[in-house]
């Protein structure tokens, strides 16, 4: 019997203020909370932060730094990560997204043909850089290598089943300017509602061809088991569903059969995706359920209506998928307890009628709670995934 409930998270933890503010001064209340963070973690690298003698990387004015011990930051910010979802107890890990800046900009400032457009507020983030297309798009041979070398750190430094992420196509044209594909298109005659509609289109899918699938064929030949793309933005406009599937398919293209394609959605009007997605060629989705629930008990007519569709709608057009079930809620403080979870996932493997079929996850990243929060939500997560299983005869 395979296992059942796999656990996981989404991508991204909140950064740790002393990895945020890396030009800051010297902060007494963050080395000692990046102090007693790495004692509660166990993290070994915890002490290069700050020492005795006080020339630890922390007790260094910002602006006195050097790029390696500002690397080096971002490197034991990103091991106190791997050691929090680790002794979680989850499945599969990745980097909490501390490597890079924000989904859409760790994506856009390697990508050539993009350029930085102003910041804007962002969902349950600080801000994020928004792009202008102005040429033709291209992943940087700098960009891969930065991808690559994120999967490989946390594949040193972990024994768990790394789980690469990055924003997908869909998203990455939605939440930015098109106004290259868009000039293109008014060049060869169409009106501005045409040519902006069908410059979108060239964009989704230039992004999916020209930067996503090398980014995805490069992490496939360093050994990525399973690789996932990030599309909140999937159903912003219902009449794009086609070209959203076909960007997928040709970020995935060319990859083994053995690799996990998944793709994380999130808040979305997920019935507007069919039929076109039934032809997708992803084999695990990451969804938001818990969206509205109560967080101290579970009730079926409380959660995500839309959520719940999506399953019957998996099962009506015969996909074999693996679902994962967002059981923890990135909104709120309220820690779930692992009773609650166990009785979401035992509702949606009822649903989706095969529980080795059932993934476990948060509804999206937690960058949005503090790790005081974050953390117990996710130990609880693992606990309530086990005693699912244990309820279903399977091995946790």
């Amino acid at each position: 019997m395979k296992k059942m409930f796999i656990t996981q998270e989404i991508g991204s933890i909140q950064r740790p203020i002393w990895r945020q503010k890396l030009d800051a001064p010297a902060n007494p209340q963050w080395i000692d909370s990046a102090l007693e963070w790495g004692s509660r973690l166990g993290v070994e690298e915890a002490p290069e932060l700050a020492s005795a003698s006080g020339n630890g990387l922390l007790q260094k004015d910002g602006k006195k730094r050097t790029s390696d011990e500002k690397n080096r930051i971002i490197d034991i910010a990103t091991l106190y990560v791997i050691r929090m979802l680790e002794q979680s107890g989850l499945d599969r890990i990745f980097n909490g997204e501390n490597p890079g800046t924000e989904m859409y900009d760790t994506v856009a400032s390697r990508t050539k043909g993009i350029s930085t457009a102003g910041t804007l507020n962002s969902f349950d983030a600080n801000y994020f850089k928004k792009g202008i297309i102005d040429g033709d798009l291209s992943i940087t041979q700098k960009g891969i290598e930065f991808f690559d070398e994120s999967f490989d750190f946390v594949a040193n430094n972990s024994d768990k089943i790394v789980k690469p992420c990055l924003s997908g196509p869909y998203t990455m044209a939605d939440w930015s300017y098109i106004e290259h594909h868009r000039s293109k298109r008014e060049k060869l005659g169409e009106n501005p509602f045409d040519a902006l509609n069908h410059g979108r289109s060239d964009a989704i899918i230039e992004f999916a061809k020209k930067v996503h699938s090398p980014i995805v064929k490069s992490l496939a030949k360093k050994g990525a088991k399973v690789i996932q793309l990030d599309e909140p933005a999937a159903t912003t406009k219902e009449f794009e569903s086609e070209v959203f599937v076909e960007s997928i398919n040709e970020s995935f293209a060319g990859i083994p059969n053995s690799i996990e394609k998944a793709v994380h959605l999130c808040y979305s009007n997920y019935p507007v995706l069919f039929p076109y997605l039934a032809e997708c060629k992803a084999n695990s989705y990451l969804i938001e359920f818990t969206n509205h629930a109560s967080p101290t008990h579970f009730s079926p007519d409380q959660v995500s209506h839309e959520a719940y569709q999506i399953i019957g709608l998996f099962n009506e057009y015969k996909m074999d998928v693996n679902v994962g079930v967002g059981v923890i809620d990135i909104h709120s403080d309220v820690i779930e307890t692992p009773e609650v979870v166990r009785d979401r996932l035992l509702h949606a493997a009822k649903l989706v009628g095969n529980p080795e079929k059932v993934q476990v996850n948060p509804d999206c990243g937690l960058r949005t709670r503090r790790w005081e929060i974050a953390y117990p939500k996710l130990i609880n997560m693992v606990k309530g995934a086990k005693l699912a299983a244990k309820e279903l005869g399977g091995a946790d």
